[in-house]
């Protein structure tokens, strides 16, 4: 009778056991399928956003755009030429740690160093109302004509860097102001490593 409730209580631990293993490894299986199946579209969807992005911030009437790989750098960079085949403004796609995750951030840059327009093109991690303001031209505005060659920061924070660009915060979202701002002064370090180059 005890060697008979020994193999029922046995049976009653291993049922559950196999149960929640065989659970656990389909669910595995379907997340891996749902993983892979998504993984083209989305990086597709993410490369149309970029490349949308970098339009944005070039002049009017680029026709020829080129990606220009940079060694030891994961940042994006577009080459806009004219139809002499003369590059003519660069688009460069730098990110930022804002309030609530990356901040994704594209700059178009003049061959003479100069801003033509600050894209924030996702900041979809920052608060609502606040941080996500970032992408407002009230804000962004603020970059355009001002020469990429050197620090920008939030008003705040202008006393602590000699002859810096001072940009006017988000209210509410200095974190994410200060994001961007660093995002932009990596877009001029990367600007001049191009055009050191060419």
């Amino acid at each position: 009778m005890k060697e008979n409730n020994k193999k029922s209580g046995k049976a009653a631990v291993v049922k559950p056991v196999i149960s929640l293993l065989m659970i656990c490894v389909v669910s595995t299986a379907l997340l891996a399928y749902v993983h892979e199946a998504t993984k083209a579209p989305i990086a597709a969807a993410e490369e149309a956003a970029r490349m949308e992005s970098a339009m944005m911030v070039l002049p009017d009437g680029t026709s020829d755009i080129e990606e220009i790989k940079l060694e030891n750098a994961s940042e994006l960079c577009f080459a806009a030429k004219n139809s002499s085949g003369e590059v003519v403004a660069y688009a460069i796609g730098t990110s930022s740690h804002g309030y609530g995750g990356e901040i994704k951030v594209m700059t178009g840059i003049d061959k003479d160093g100069t801003i033509i327009a600050v894209n924030v093109y996702d900041n979809s991690s920052e608060t609502p109302g606040l941080g996500a303001n970032t992408s407002e031209e009230s804000f962004v505005g603020g970059f355009a004509g001002k020469k990429a060659l050197g620090v920008f920061a939030v008003s705040k924070d202008a006393d602590k860097y000699d002859g810096c660009e001072s940009i006017d915060a988000v209210t509410g979202a200095t974190i994410s102001s200060r994001a961007v701002a660093s995002a932009v002064t990596r877009a001029g370090e990367i600007f001049k490593q191009l055009t050191m180059d060419n």
